[in-house]
């Protein structure tokens, strides 16, 4: 049972300043996730292009996707009822759809910078663990993204407002998936990290910042997205201009927080631009000055690699 009633203003009736203040948020955010896009495409430009730098570019190209489509559907005016039907129904079904598809290019990401940071030897489709982490994270969020679409709430409530939303049962699996994908591939990153500096290495302050904007920006991730869960369990069916204007939000949220993570660091001297150092992205060619009159290159291939020589 919905937490807000279905006789709310804000439910029953469509009100013109959601609807401008979620075309607001699209214009805002649009133009954002552009210059990311180019930001880390110029990156990519002057270094040897990386998976993980395919990864982020595909998590800014979905989010920018996402954000644009559902716009141009939720705004899109119908008069006849059987017309608006159908266009709350696609309009939950292909919000649900490319949100998901955004989180997942999300994960992509972070499964990607977890398998760099342990030095792989074997190639990803022979690594098991870079295995199984696509299995138990896209695997289950495939189902329940399924059965989100199967038990989906799409009504028009007859007042020509578009109300939307997911059955309780299938949404609290959705958000489970989620944080616990988060958690897992933080952890999975910053254990490697954490082990070496316990082993009396330490890490480079670089790097320490890398660890404390990934727990802070999980942290910021997941309230994002158990916000927007909670206000869809609040009304169990939202407002289309509403619920579309959460998930823009989460989504801009989620690329803010990934392209902070992976902002060089500006006291980076001597370390290119897809260093671990400088982005906790991945790890190529690059020159690492450990004093002023030595110069120590760091090998090619990760796997032939001294954590002592990175770090």
């Amino acid at each position: 049972m919905a937490v807000i009633s279905d006789t709310n203003a804000v439910k029953d009736r469509f009100l013109l300043p959601g609807d401008i203040i979620s075309l607001l948020t699209s214009l805002i955010s649009l133009p954002i996730i552009a210059v990311f896009f180019y930001q880390r495409l110029q990156n990519a430009c002057h270094r040897n292009i990386t998976m993980a730098s395919v990864t982020l570019l595909m998590s800014y190209m979905s989010t920018f996707l996402f954000i644009f489509v559902l716009t141009t559907i939720l705004h899109i005016r119908v008069d006849w009822d059987e017309s608006l039907q159908a266009l709350c129904d696609s309009t939950l079904m292909i919000c649900l759809t490319l949100y998901c598809l955004t989180k997942a290019t999300g994960f992509l990401f972070l499964i990607e910078r977890a398998y760099i940071i342990s030095w792989p030897v074997n190639p990803r489709h022979k690594t098991l663990e870079y295995v199984l982490s696509c299995f138990i994270i896209f695997v289950p969020y495939a189902v329940v993204t399924g059965l989100c679409i199967k038990y989906r709430i799409a009504i028009n409530n007859g007042n020509h407002v578009c109300v939307i939303g997911m059955q309780m049962f299938v949404l609290v699996p959705l958000l489970l998936v989620e944080v616990f994908a988060y958690l897992y591939l933080t952890l999975r990153f910053l254990i490697p990290l954490i082990m070496f500096h316990r082993g009396g290495t330490g890490l480079l302050a670089p790097l320490r910042r890398v660890m404390l904007r990934t727990c802070i920006g999980t942290a910021i991730t997941m309230c994002s997205t158990l916000a927007v869960k909670v206000s869809l369990t609040l009304f169990n069916g939202e407002p289309a201009w509403l619920c579309c204007m959460t998930c823009k939000i989460d989504a801009l949220i989620a690329a803010t927080v990934m392209h902070w993570i992976t902002i060089p660091d500006p006291t980076n001297h001597g370390y290119e631009d897809d260093t671990p150092q400088a982005l906790g992205v991945g790890f190529e060619k690059s020159t690492v000055h450990t004093s002023v009159s030595t110069r120590t290159l760091v090998p090619e291939s990760p796997g032939e690699m001294d954590p002592k020589q990175i770090f």
